[in-house]
């Protein structure tokens, strides 16, 4: 299993009061507030995202620029514009010139800034609107016709918040996970393969090579794991230790796919 940490800006755009602040939030702190206080500048958050693919695990970590929605503030904009890698472009579906806004203004703007990169529509305040409003209508026509994946949201009640989030960190990392090689990795033949590859696979995602062996050690010895001549009942007590050592180095998910991985691979090999 392979884990690859990654660091990603992402703004939100849109004119004021549409809700952009508001949905980062929902979406970073699991709150909302009625009253609107306008972005003076930009607001910067961060969100961890933890996304699982076949033999392979990315840490995400997006910094969620909130920019003031102000046209006239161009200067401004385009300081935190600079290395945008994805985008979030808000409207709020109570208003449907925010809306047309997104492709009148917002498109060009961060085209113009940093090109074409990954980009969700979020028509906020869908518990404000009626459905097949106007305002939905151009919302879906724009996604469509730009191919964004387009999501009607609140960040009062909590809608498609986390959906549009998690959809554009997919997008963020669509590009690491294609260029993994695609054909299947060949698995170790014989239980003494395998126990090789286990161990250097723990030492390397635990990251101290020292400490590691310590404990890859301690839990063969538990588990009486005779490295000359090892048997699956005992190698696979001591995949249970490593997992839970793993836990506390990693994540419980990262050490839970570790452990169902090994487990898959002691079963399979000859010995």
């Amino acid at each position: 299993m392979e884990l690859k940490e990654l660091l990603k800006k992402v703004v939100l755009l849109g004119d004021g009061a549409v809700g952009k602040t508001s949905l980062t939030a929902r979406y970073v702190v699991n709150k909302f507030d009625d009253k609107y206080i306008a972005t003076i500048g930009t607001k910067v958050s961060k969100k961890d995202m933890q996304l699982t693919k076949p033999n392979l695990i990315i840490n995400l970590r997006m910094m969620i620029w909130d920019i003031l929605g102000q046209k006239e503030y161009s200067k401004i904009r385009t300081a935190s514009l600079s290395g945008a890698q994805g985008v979030i472009l808000v409207g709020d579906l109570a208003r449907p010139e925010t809306v047309k806004s997104l492709e009148a203004f917002w498109i060009p703007e961060i085209e113009a800034a940093v090109g074409k990169v990954p980009t969700v529509l979020v028509g906020n305040k869908c518990d404000l609107a009626d459905k097949g409003s106007m305002a939905i209508t151009v919302l879906e026509s724009i996604g469509q016709n730009l191919g964004y994946p387009t999501f009607l949201a609140s960040a009062k009640t909590g809608e498609n918040v986390e959906n549009a989030f998690a959809t554009l960190g997919e997008m963020l990392v669509a590009e690491v996970v294609a260029s993994r090689p695609k054909g299947a990795e060949e698995l170790p033949q014989t239980l003494s393969e395998a126990v090789d590859f286990i161990i250097q696979d723990f030492c390397a995602q635990y990251g101290d090579l020292e400490k590691a062996m310590l404990i890859v050690q301690h839990q063969f010895e538990e588990a009486a794991v005779d490295i000359r001549k090892p048997s699956k009942d005992a190698v696979l007590q001591a995949l249970e230790g490593l997992a839970k050592a793993e836990e506390l180095s990693l994540t419980k998910t990262v050490a839970a796919v570790n452990l169902e991985e090994r487990q898959r691979m002691v079963i399979l090999a000859k010995g």
